[in-house]
């Protein structure tokens, strides 16, 4: 069994009872280890002291790739707070090896690990997730699909535009806080047009208007 040294026991302790500086501290110091801190931080993410777990997160953020392996791990657990901690954390360091799980994690039973999977996979940005997210558009939950479409304008994939235009005009869903699924797809489709120039606002045009036609609009 692997020997935790004492320095990073000692900051493991004060992230979890000391006050806000010095947790603050101690989670800094504790992202610059790196390897060495990353089971410790692990075993953080389940904590009941949701304070502890966001900062353990973003150490685990800091220390990047050598966290990989148990994130991915936990991205599968059962628990699905400690899931939808895990999502949030490979979704900041980026890493491409973490989209199956992202893609899986989409279908997810709890809507809160999905929405999370949907955000993750709008901040790494890989193309590779823009058939899952077209598939998102249509999740069960509103907060999932609100999540879907704001990945997929950071994503600027001109392809999007027609399943972002049907969202605009048919979803008539809100999220758990109250946002508009409908303004957040025609916000998509906005930045997508802006972002993609030399894609002419003829063709986007047409693609309306043939949607409009076949839902008889």
């Amino acid at each position: 069994m692997k020997q935790t040294p004492v320095s990073i026991r000692q900051l493991v302790k004060e992230l979890q009872e000391g006050d806000e500086f010095s947790r603050a501290q101690a989670s800094f110091a504790l992202g610059m280890l790196g390897e060495a801190a990353v089971d410790p931080l692990i075993d953080l993410l389940y904590h009941e002291d949701r304070d502890v777990r966001v900062r353990a997160a973003w150490a685990l953020g800091v220390i990047g790739q050598p966290a990989l392996s148990a994130l991915l791990e936990l991205a599968e657990g059962e628990d699905s707070t400690v899931r939808i901690e895990a999502i949030r954390i490979l979704g900041v360091i980026g890493e491409g090896r973490s989209l199956n799980a992202l893609f899986h994690a989409l279908t997810d039973p709890d809507p809160r690990v999905a929405q999370r999977a949907a955000i993750a996979l709008g901040r790494i940005g890989d193309t590779r997730a823009f058939h899952p997210l077209l598939t998102a558009l249509r999740h069960p939950a509103a907060d999932v699909r609100f999540a879907a479409c704001n990945a997929l304008a950071h994503m600027n994939v001109a392809d999007a535009i027609p399943a972002l235009q049907e969202c605009a005009m048919e979803d008539a869903g809100c999220t758990s806080w109250g946002a508009s699924v409908a303004e957040a797809a025609q916000r998509a489709i906005q930045e997508i047009e802006a972002s993609n120039p030399y894609v002419s606002t003829d063709q986007f045009a047409r693609v309306r208007d043939l949607l409009r036609r076949s839902h008889g609009r």
